[in-house]
């Protein structure tokens, strides 16, 4: 009895022994055996399944890759607007913008230094375009050689030349240009000219002379020019009556052909903040429309220009004058990283004349697209001139700005008739067509007293 009851003892014993071993071994395999389990939802996909290939469940990551992959097969790119293939023409054309002329650079009419242009004429010769040559030669950063052939629908043609280079701190090059003005305009002399009383004429005009300056520091220039201008007047082509019909033979320059020798001196200051390089011979223009017209798209900084010529009469020496000129502009931002602000530009120009005469179309004027907005093309003409522009600029779009503009310009012979008080004036809306910081062409809207206005140019007014 003792015997059996120590032997199931021993037997529940060695159960709970084994029992207890059972119970710690699979406490210590349980873990292990989640981690490798393949039921578990945590578990690792092995390569089939995440490919799904020959299972009839794909996962959820599989089904959104074959989304994927066959929406890229059916996606194809947008089709460009009209807008922005223009301006990806533009763009992959490129050109030189320099005052009053756009010069293309089109890789395929590219052929031994060739390039069309635009622009260029001055007066009323409306579109003008044609051919640039730029001997390759002779080109580079302080080269310049050009020769250009350029005519308008309106009749207006002309040629021109310019050879030079830059060689340490001096700046020098020589010039010759010719224009045929077939239609241009003659309303009195004076501000309170009117316009009813418009004659017409023809002016003929050849110039051959040379540039020589000097530059201080990165900023100045200071220099001289000398150069031979003839002039040769007719009657114009149109229905507008002539010049001596409508305002009598005496006026001076009325059917006389004359022929000056230009002597001058420059100074030039221009501390501006231009977005792209000016290249030489773009900045300095020959003669009287030298230091006007420079377009560099500031928004910041300051332009003083001022010259002096003594135009010497070959022949007559009661038509000799003497011209002063100041040109002034100042550049505003309104705030710091925004691509707007205000532009401001004072133009003044004194001439004297010891016999009291000057030819009438040497006589300095104002009107039109380029000084007074508001009014037609050398609409008002006098000895004595001052002029005033201010605009608004901000951009609307990556290729395209408008400025809200003001202008007031007056006339006069002397400094003892000049009435500031009732300058002529100007106002109106305007817009930029831009392409890498350079403005292409601009229109403007713009109303006077004598109605609206619409002007194109290229470039920028100042």
């Amino acid at each position: 009895m003792i015997r059996a009851n120590c032997g199931c003892v021993w037997h529940a014993a060695v159960l709970g022994v084994l029992c207890a071993g059972g119970v710690m071994l699979g406490a210590l395999w349980a873990p292990h055996a989640r981690a490798q389990s393949p039921d578990r939802a945590d578990a690792p996909r092995t390569a089939s399944d995440s490919s799904s290939r020959g299972s009839a469940h794909p996962s959820r990551a599989a089904r959104w890759r074959r989304m994927r992959q066959k929406k890229a097969q059916n996606i194809a790119p947008p089709e460009p607007t009209f807008v922005q293939r223009a301006m990806s023409a533009v763009a992959d054309i490129g050109g030189a913008v320099v005052p009053h002329r756009f010069i293309l650079n089109i890789p395929q009419l590219d052929v031994a230094g060739f390039h069309p242009v635009f622009g260029g004429l001055e007066g009323n010769a409306g579109t003008t375009a044609g051919i640039l040559y730029e001997p390759p030669f002779w080109q580079g950063k302080d080269r310049l050689a050009e020769v250009q052939v350029l005519g308008s629908l309106r009749r207006y043609y002309g040629a021109g030349l310019r050879f030079g280079g830059i060689a340490g701190p001096y700046v020098g090059y020589t010039y010759a240009r010719y224009r045929h003005r077939p239609r241009e305009q003659f309303y009195g002399l004076g501000i309170d000219s009117q316009a009813e009383s418009k004659a017409g004429f023809r002016l003929n005009q050849g110039v051959v002379g040379g540039l020589l300056g000097r530059t201080i520091g990165p900023s100045a220039l200071v220099g001289g020019h000398v150069s031979y201008q003839v002039n040769r007047y007719g009657d114009g082509y149109g229905d507008s009556p002539t010049v001596a019909d409508q305002f009598g033979t005496d006026l001076s320059g009325v059917g006389t052909d004359l022929d000056y020798l230009m002597i001058g001196g420059f100074f030039e200051l221009d501390v501006r903040d231009a977005p792209y390089d000016r290249a030489f011979g773009h900045r300095f223009a020959p003669t009287e429309p030298r230091l006007r017209g420079v377009s560099l798209d500031a928004s910041r900084g300051f332009y003083l220009a001022t010259e002096l010529t003594h135009n010497l009469n070959v022949g007559q020496q009661d038509l000799d004058f003497t011209r002063f000129t100041l040109d002034v502009r100042e550049f505003l931002p309104i705030q710091e990283g925004l691509l707007h602000g205000f532009s401001f530009r004072q133009f003044a120009s004194v001439t004297h004349s010891g016999g009291n005469r000057v030819p009438f179309y040497r006589l300095q004027s104002i009107g039109g697209a380029r000084s007074l907005r508001g009014y037609s093309s050398g609409r008002f003409r006098d000895r004595n001139v001052l002029l005033v522009n201010a605009e608004v600029r901000c951009q609307i779009w990556h290729w395209l700005d408008m400025a809200v503009f003001g202008d007031a310009g007056q006339v006069f012979r002397t400094f003892r008739t000049v009435d500031l008080d009732d300058p002529r004036l100007g106002y109106g809306l305007g817009f930029r067509i831009k392409n890498d910081g350079k403005t292409l062409g601009r229109i403007d809207v713009a109303r006077g007293r004598e109605g609206w206005t619409l002007h194109t140019d290229l470039g920028s007014l100042f």
